[in-house]
Order: structure tokens, then C-alpha cells, then sequence
């Protein structure tokens, strides 16, 4: 079953061993395929945004709005950071507005 990315962004993610975060937004390389998951678990890890693979993806529960991830928490917590992701600079930019 397809999904647009713009419902899937807050889907809440459970890890192996209970709630970890929510989707926050996805990367995509040249090919248009999604390469990572923007993982944000500030509730449970302090405000950090991690990358996790869409393989991890166990199972997907639409009408709860869950994403079911074979990892561990820890698993999870010890992904890289989004900080240290390869994306181009004008896309990490706040927008600004010339007066």
C-alpha cells in the first residue's frame, strides 16, 4: 500500500522494546528513494533527531498512525545523528524573507 510522506511525517515509532519518538521527516537520494527515516525522539532521548533505515521497518499500522521497527532502543538511541547526514547546505537553511 502507498502512503503520501506528508501522512506518514508524526507517525509514532515503537521500537523492540516500547516508544521511541515520532517520524519526523525523510531523506531521499538522486534516485528518489527514501534512504532514511528523520527519527525525532525527544521525549525519550533529550531532543535528538536520528536516522533510522526504512528497512528497519517491521510493520506498519496505518490506522494507528505506528511504525513497528525491528530495532532496540538502544539500537535507536545509537544511530547517527541527522546532524551528520550528507544533505545539501541550502536545504538545512531556515527560510528568511528580503525585505
Amino acid at each position: 500500500m502507498l502512503h503520501k510522506a506528508s501522512y506518514v511525517k508524526g507517525f509514532h515509532l515503537l521500537a523492540t522494546d516500547g516508544e521511541i519518538g515520532h517520524v519526523d521527516d525523510f531523506l531521499v537520494d538522486e534516485d528518489w528513494r527514501v534512504r532514511y527515516l528523520v527519527v525525532d525522539t525527544s521525549n525519550w532521548l533529550g531532543g535528538r533527531s536520528v536516522l533510522v533505515s526504512p528497512a528497519a521497518i517491521a510493520r506498519v499500522d496505518s490506522p494507528n498512525r505506528k511504525l513497528h521497527l525491528a530495532l532496540s532502543r538502544g539500537e535507536i538511541q545509537r544511530s547517527p545523528s541527522v546532524d551528520l547526514a550528507d544533505v545539501e547546505l541550502i536545504e538545512t537553511l531556515p527560510a528568511f524573507l528580503i525585505i
